[in-house]
């Protein structure tokens, strides 16, 4: 983080001194009070179990220059008494609310400076399309992205904090748990550029149907509009045309097809269900690309990322060594051989539509090698209303896959085998634990020599233990 002064920040955030001088130079923003190192500024953060406030003081024992609090605190003038007697230097400040301060503060920062900003939502694949155009940009000039799971109002603006001066590029991934979130991180990157990757019944319990979320996600389109930039769409997804009616920014499709300016042609797997194919601006080939992540859907995420590039004149070797250097995130469709067992470790998450993507690599390994299919699945959350439907789908979608073997996990995965039991099509094997525990002690059991192995489950149920007794 470049320095700034005190009253830059005052101006952001519209808020008050209380004390210390508006010329104080603020070098680093912190949250967390373990972490405070000399001459933070501490933004304590309230949460569902927390209250940051309650750490002001260990901040300023510990060496933080500065604090802002909320007007409402309980203690907040037995707190300032303190603060002021013993540490009278210290720069305090009043806002309205500590999470909006944060959030006004990264909006003001990253203005400062000459950045490209790009925002990346979707039900699927976020990290993916991420982690492709980062690789990418990082050939390019300097990038500043966020990561692990910093998408989110309080991860998007510490990342917005590592800007400086010389990075040319900021890439975002926006989380969405509710409507407004997007448009409001948008607003806050500054987005010149957007991608969504793809939709479905991801969070599906705070929304009515899947249209409001695609319409949730489309909000990325708003601060791309006034900032006349280009939000690029996965031409293939159902809901490509919905978002496309209600977003009134410049929109450039990706697909397969060469309807689109940049597509995809001539895909072909290896045994890892690993993909390689020509990448192309409408029907002149650009380049040919070899992936090292599984799954087809990782054509969708890397042509995204291409997009994008192009776009941006990249050059297109940077970008096609960029994406060929791109390798699995931990517990994102990683590829473990165990003896002489195969397992699909992608227990990151688990939502309707990144499960058919890894029950698809599943069923593709699986018959390149002649190998048996085993799918261990856990619970899916925050489908809502429809969530016992939704199990079921992956049930059905499981026999058509012509999976060998069922193992569900949780009360809610009961509907998956429920409808894999009943199809008169499905001869597999069908195993249902209510709890993870209870399958440890029976896994070797289940498991054969030579089996293919998908792991998949919503991150609550921390699936990736299972591998362990494999």
């Amino acid at each position: 983080m470049e320095n700034i002064l005190a009253n830059e920040v005052l101006i952001w955030t519209g808020s008050k001194l209380i004390s210390g001088s508006i010329n104080s130079v603020v070098s680093n923003f912190s949250t967390d009070s373990r972490t405070i190192a000399e001459d933070d500024f501490f933004i304590p953060i309230r949460g569902e179990n927390y209250d940051g406030h309650d750490f002001i003081t260990h901040a300023i024992k510990t060496g933080a220059k500065g604090f802002v609090y909320d007007p409402d605190y309980k203690d907040k003038n037995s707190l300032i008494s303190f603060i002021k007697s013993n540490y009278p230097s210290t720069l305090i400040i009043e806002s309205y609310n500590t999470t909006e301060f944060l959030e006004n503060a990264a909006k003001g920062y990253l203005r400062k400076y000459k950045v490209t900003s790009i925002g990346i939502t979707g039900s699927a694949g976020k990290t993916s399309t991420k982690n492709f155009l980062v690789n990418i940009l990082k050939k390019s000039s300097n990038t500043v992205f966020s990561q692990k799971n910093f998408n989110n109002e309080i991860g998007i603006p510490k990342t917005i904090f590592e800007v400086n001066k010389n990075t040319r590029y900021f890439i975002a991934e926006l989380g969405m748990r509710a409507k407004g979130q997007i448009a409001k991180l948008s607003e806050i990157c500054n987005l010149n550029y957007g991608i969504i990757t793809s939709i479905g019944p991801s969070h599906l319990e705070f929304f009515k149907n899947i249209d409001e979320i695609a319409l949730a996600k489309a909000e990325i389109g708003e601060k791309i509009n006034e900032n006349n930039g280009i939000l690029f769409l996965n031409g293939d997804d159902i809901y490509t045309d919905l978002i496309e009616k209600n977003v009134k920014c410049r929109i450039l499709k990706c697909g397969s097809g060469n309807t689109f300016k940049y597509n995809f042609s001539n895909c072909i797997n290896d045994k890892f269900a690993v993909y390689s194919f020509d990448l192309n601006q409408y029907d002149k080939k650009v380049m040919s690309v070899n992936l090292s992540i599984p799954g087809y859907h990782n054509i969708y995420n890397a042509l995204l990322a291409a997009g994008v590039a192009l776009y941006l004149n990249i050059d297109t070797e940077k970008i096609r060594d960029a994406i060929e250097e791109t390798t699995p995130e931990t517990l994102r469709m990683e590829i473990i051989e165990k003896e002489d067992k195969l397992i699909l470790n992608d227990c990151y998450n688990a939502n309707p539509l990144s499960l058919k993507s890894a029950i698809d690599s599943l069923s593709v390994i699986s018959k390149d090698q002649k190998r048996r299919s085993v799918a261990v699945i856990g619970d899916m959350f925050e489908l809502g209303r429809n969530s016992k439907k939704m199990h079921e789908e992956i049930g059905q979608y499981l026999i058509y896959k012509e999976i060998d073997v069922l193992v569900t996990i949780g009360e809610k995965s009961i509907s998956i085998c429920n409808k894999f039991a009943h199809s008169v099509k499905s001869c597999g094997e069908m195993y249902h634990f209510k709890k993870k525990e209870h399958l440890l002690s029976e896994i070797g059991k289940i498991i054969k020599s030579g089996d293919v192995i998908l792991i998949k489950g919503s991150r609550a149920n921390k699936m990736e233990n299972i591998i362990d007794y494999i």
